[in-house]
């Protein structure tokens, strides 16, 4: 079928059926825990960063979302117990995000959590392809981005 070898060869379609497979199936195994994926991973940088001056446009930015959308993230995050929004002392207009107590053994689950996505990716695929996976993603965006940027196509 003509379809079938279009699909197969679609960097959109790919992108489409893999986000398909592996999002709606990695929010629902999160969803125990009354989180999402992009929580989750929220919750983890917070773990990691060694900032101190973490803000609602930073993380907006880092994970590539709209400040309204990262707003919601912490809002829930915040309500869950997870976080704290810190009045900034240098600007009052703006807060930076910490994690609490119970948001760090969170975090450290969910680190856990991706280490074992992450091994299982690289023992069945290997190192390489992982990377290598990461790296085509990675310039497919931009390549898209670039396109949307100057053409403005609309179908």
């Amino acid at each position: 079928m003509k379809i079938k070898s279009y699909l197969q060869q679609s960097p959109i379609f790919s992108l489409n059926a893999a986000y398909e497979a592996v999002i709606p199936k990695l929010n629902k195994q999160l969803k125990s825990d009354h989180l999402n994926l992009l929580q989750g991973l929220v919750l983890t940088a917070l773990f990691f960063e060694d900032r101190f001056d973490i803000n609602p446009s930073y993380l907006a930015e880092v994970f590539q979302t709209s400040r309204g959308n990262m707003s919601h993230i912490l809002s829930d995050l915040e309500y869950r117990g997870y976080i704290k929004r810190v009045l900034n002392e240098k600007d009052a207009r703006g807060f930076k995000i910490e994690l609490k107590a119970d948001g760090r053994k969170k975090a450290l689950s969910l680190i856990k959590f991706f280490d074992r996505l992450q091994n299982i990716f690289e023992k069945n695929l290997g190192l390489s392809k992982c990377q290598n996976t990461v790296d085509g993603l990675h310039s497919i965006s931009e390549v898209f981005t670039d396109f949307i940027q100057h053409d403005r196509f609309i179908p």
